[in-house]
């Protein structure tokens, strides 16, 4: 259950930046249902966070990445109107590399797109997202 669950969530994200820009996904699903976030998701049982972060990324952009350092990790809690919390993810996001793959948006998004970092600031996106861009991306 990812709506008031019992215990926080672990997910992964990935960090591809090319020639000054991100790749976001426009996620097709709540939280943050129609803004603009790092390709990622939940972590299944039995599969290492890298491969967790892999096998995101590939489903939601159809792009095949290498996996490199930890950029950085996020906790991200959203509470209902009556501060309960309604979500609880931590977040570990990698900077990644694209090795192969067609982009196309797939499972859990409705678009994808590199983004310019001048850009940003004319789109929604998730909070974790502004904090990864000024912490890692620098160009």
């Amino acid at each position: 259950m990812r709506e008031y669950p019992e215990r926080p969530l672990v997910g992964v994200g990935v960090i591809l930046i090319r020639d000054c820009q991100i790749l976001l996904v426009k996620r097709g699903h709540e939280p943050n249902k129609g803004l603009w976030s790092i390709p990622g998701g939940l972590i299944k049982l039995g599969e290492t966070a890298e491969e967790a972060a892999i096998r995101e990324v590939k489903e939601e952009t159809g792009l095949e990445v290498s996996i490199g350092a930890v950029a950085g990790i996020f906790n991200v809690i959203i509470k209902d109107a009556d501060s309960k919390i309604k979500y609880h993810y931590v977040i570990i996001d990698y900077f990644g590399e694209v090795v192969g793959g067609t982009l196309q948006p797939g499972t859990d998004v409705t678009d994808v797109k590199w983004f310019d970092f001048n850009e940003l600031d004319k789109i929604e996106t998730a909070p974790t997202v502004r904090k990864a861009i000024e912490m890692f991306c620098k160009c």
